[in-house]
């Protein structure tokens, strides 16, 4: 089956705008609820961990959120979505990500880059929200190694 790609211009706006407002949460410190973007069954899972539910999601956004010391920023790019049901989306996007020790401004490397496998649902309340966040680096620093 040929994946029908989804060209809407509005739904690929809110679509980027909820990737987007990931990233933002927890590169600026603020992903104490980062479980408001996702559904209730919905899971994050990257390389060390897996996070299931609301709980789960947003003790992983406080934990991010208490690392004070560290700067990061995720730029995201290559979005490609399809759809999957009347009320279901998929997408891919890729996340360079950049990071930096310590408080003052010093230099921020790029320590990976990854792809971020999503599901999207529109809940009953009209919002679009992951389903599940699949990251899978594609290239890694050894400073990301050692986290």
């Amino acid at each position: 089956m040929t994946a029908v790609l989804i060209k809407d211009a509005a739904l690929r706006a809110e679509l980027e705008a909820l990737i987007a407002e990931h990233a933002y949460r927890l590169d600026m410190n603020c992903s104490e609820n980062l479980a408001e973007l996702y559904t209730d069954d919905g899971c994050f899972i990257a390389p060390g961990f897996a996070c299931e539910g609301p709980d789960a999601i947003n003790a992983y956004g406080r934990d991010r959120a208490a690392a004070k010391d560290r700067r990061v920023r995720h730029v995201c790019t290559n979005f490609r979505f399809w759809e999957d049901g009347p009320d279901q989306a998929r997408g891919v996007c890729f996340i360079l990500l950049f990071r930096s020790n310590g408080p003052d401004l010093t230099p921020a490397e790029p320590i990976a880059l990854a792809d971020a496998h999503d599901i999207y649902r529109r809940c009953p309340d009209g919002v679009w929200r992951l389903k599940e966040r699949r990251v899978v680096l594609s290239f890694e620093s050894a400073a990301h190694k050692s986290r």
